[in-house]
């Protein structure tokens, strides 16, 4: 089963805004976008449906808005690159990757030609690619330290260079944010983790 959402009651703290704040046209956007991710690999997994459907709702969308991020599911023509270049003149770049690649680990595994068809994405959005490295390696890492009393240093290396770059890009994180999609406790110890290390920055 997929986590729930575990961040909301963190919005107190002033670090995780709303994603329902942003024009409807932009959530649209960025759905569709994800739900392209989730039928990259030519399956969509049950827990990439579930996922979907919970952003859906988190995102506020209007009917319209919703029936067309599902009609992507069922390949209606998308013009992805027109979209990932309206997007890319926002601030929503780094966290709708981090939310792509979260829907790509949905299913627990992030196969070669999610990792292409993502990297496509983010050229689009103008992400520099060491960045996409950096993001792809934390998804990664956080997945794999989940399963671990004692991380491997190779993955607490790994997390803290995405903290670093995401700090050094301003990324917002919102509450329907999965930062591990595999386990809803560690989940919330990366969130918590983020938090500490945001103010730890700020106040030096």
């Amino acid at each position: 089963m997929l986590p729930t959402n575990m961040a909301t009651n963190m919005t107190d703290m002033g670090t995780l805004t709303e994603i329902s704040d942003y024009p409807w046209r932009w959530r649209r956007d960025y759905l569709m976008l994800v739900a392209a991710v989730a039928v990259s690999d030519e399956e969509l997994h049950p827990d990439e449906m579930e996922l979907l459907k919970r952003w859906v709702e988190q995102f506020r969308l209007p009917p319209k808005s919703r029936e067309a991020v599902f009609a992507v599911l069922k390949n209606k023509p998308l013009d992805r690159p027109r979209i990932e270049r309206r997007l890319s003149r926002t601030d929503l770049v780094y966290s709708l990757m981090l939310d792509l690649m979260g829907m790509a680990m949905a299913d627990g595994i992030l196969m070669d030609k999610e990792i292409h068809f993502l990297r496509g994405i983010a050229e689009n959005l103008e992400i520099d690619p060491i960045d996409f490295n950096i993001l792809i390696e934390f998804i990664h890492s956080a997945h794999q330290a989940a399963q671990m009393d004692n991380p491997e240093p190779l993955y607490e290396h790994n997390i803290e260079s995405a903290f670093q770059l995401m700090l050094k890009r301003n990324v917002r994180l919102f509450p329907h944010t999965l930062l591990c999609v595999s386990s809803p406790e560690y989940d919330l110890q990366l969130k918590e983790r983020w938090m500490r290390f945001v103010a730890r920055n700020n106040n030096r």
